[in-house]
């Protein structure tokens, strides 16, 4: 793994992929929104994560956002790799070398929970060894059931971490620590954080960049009430919905399993 003639630091904002009503990505509402983003001045750029629905894209699909995605920005760009696939994810991480990405983020194998530790080092020691794009590990165990632990961490040759599970324990375990979770940005800096991933940052930049460069208890209001606008197990869709009524023409459509928030506000235990 080389490490970059820079330092990744601050807000990184992992952007949704829009979809027409016909399921097709729409390619003009996504560069019309890393347009939005950088005018903000947002500098640091996420795809094919989480809030990219990357669990319903097809590899195709993911190279052609990346495609997109670095052909139209000029910033710093983070590819996310993750698959259960190893083979999968070693053609993806090469790919996103090949296209001129920065980084490369893998979440660990997800569906067989509780892997073994030495399976998981051995895993992303592969994936590491696959590319000279330093590797930014994704710990999100909700979802995958393989928690990053430090022992783990610590034989794992990396550049940092994106934590979903906000453990702020892991900070020391890690070279670069980068906290995904909105209400522990303040406190995560205050204990050794480079900086954080945001998905609701995608509809309102301005006060994360202002808690980039202040970690005041005003900025960290300001916030939580972005993060209140988006949080729960519409997430995706409610992000989506804002871009919706921000940018013009920018569509609201998920993809299946995940549906859009019913006036009701029932839940239907999706993201």
């Amino acid at each position: 793994m080389n490490k970059p003639d820079f330092e990744l630091n601050g807000l990184v904002v992992p952007v949704p992929t829009p979809f027409a009503e016909s399921g097709a990505i729409d390619f003009g509402a996504f560069l019309a929104h890393l347009d939005w983003l950088a005018e903000c001045g947002v500098r640091n750029l996420l795809v094919n994560g989480t809030t990219g629905e990357f669990f319903s894209l097809t590899p195709a699909e993911q190279l052609q956002l990346l495609q997109v995605a670095r052909e139209n920005w000029d910033g710093v760009l983070i590819a996310h790799t993750g698959s259960p696939v190893l083979a999968q994810c070693l053609e993806t991480a090469r790919a996103a070398e090949g296209e001129g990405a920065d980084f490369i983020a893998a979440l660990p194998p997800f569906y067989f929970a509780g892997a073994p530790a030495a399976g998981l080092v051995r895993w992303f020691s592969e994936l590491a060894d696959s590319t000279v794009l330093p590797l930014i590990l994704y710990n999100f165990p909700k979802h995958t059931g393989n928690p990053l632990t430090p022992e783990i961490l610590a034989q794992i040759h990396h550049y940092g971490m994106k934590d979903s599970s906000a453990d702020l324990s892991l900070i020391p375990a890690t070279p670069r620590y980068f906290v995904g979770g909105d209400r522990k940005i303040s406190a995560a800096y205050v204990a050794g954080a480079q900086g954080f991933v945001s998905a609701s940052a995608n509809i309102a930049p301005l006060p994360y960049l202002r808690i980039e460069q202040e970690q005041t208890p005003e900025n960290q209001v300001a916030v939580d009430a972005v993060n209140a606008r988006t949080n729960g197990p519409f997430a995706i869709a409610r992000i989506k919905q804002a871009l919706s009524e921000i940018i013009p023409g920018y569509p609201s459509a998920v993809r299946l399993p995940l549906m859009k928030e019913l006036p009701t506000n029932h839940s239907n235990g999706h993201e």
